[in-house]
């Protein structure tokens, strides 16, 4: 599971411009700050990394992960001046108005969830009642307790990958496995760069 070696240049020259910016503006952070800028800076750099792999692909189609990651950090506003040095204005500006229509759909999706369990509340209770005295059979109720613990361990992952809430089934395994391998990939490069930042002994 590794990313392609045209990948992680473009990577690496991101996230060199990435942390540029960063450190223009570090000069009067805190240690705090400036960690968050680093982490900042490396996600963006990913994100815009894996958005110009997927351009470059036959069938252009950015990974979804990626377009979160980015209207997430754009959602938060110390985050404008930063951002805006790294993508331009009108990257900027594109990455801003994706995070304001996602809240809006976060916010309408948590209303009708709401609605749902309040509604679903009466009718599985009822369920619950006529299985406790039907008896249900022994493997009936081992399919329904695995099928449980899968929906569960879904919605760990949704929770985990970034717009990993919208996605279902087949397309929720492949975001994961490629924001895995560009999860690896910024690690890689991170330590690469503290190893030739670190000042050489003897």
């Amino acid at each position: 599971m590794h990313a392609p070696r045209k990948f992680k240049k473009a990577f690496m020259a991101q996230l060199l411009v990435s942390l540029r910016a960063a450190g223009q503006a570090s000069k009067s952070m805190g240690l705090r700050e400036r960690r968050d800028a680093v982490r900042l800076s490396s996600d963006v750099a990913m994100a815009l990394a894996s958005s110009s792999r997927a351009r470059a692909a036959p069938r252009p189609a950015p990974a979804a992960w990626a377009r979160a990651l980015v209207s997430r950090h754009a959602a938060e506003r110390r985050n404008e001046a930063f951002m805006r040095r790294i993508m331009g204005g009108a990257g900027y500006e594109i990455a801003a108005a994706a995070a304001a229509a996602r809240g809006r759909r976060e916010a309408r999706s948590r209303r009708i969830v709401r609605r749902s369990r309040r509604v679903c509340s009466g009718a599985a209770a009822g369920r619950k009642r006529r299985a406790a005295s039907g008896g249900a059979g022994g493997g009936c109720g081992a399919m329904a307790a695995a099928r449980r613990m899968v929906r569960m361990r879904l919605q760990v992952l949704r929770s985990l990958v970034p717009g990993g809430e919208a996605l279902r089934g087949l397309s929720l395994l492949s975001e994961t496995l490629d924001y895995v391998v560009c999860l690896k990939t910024q690690v890689e490069l991170m330590q690469c760069l503290c190893k030739g930042s670190r000042p050489q002994q003897g």
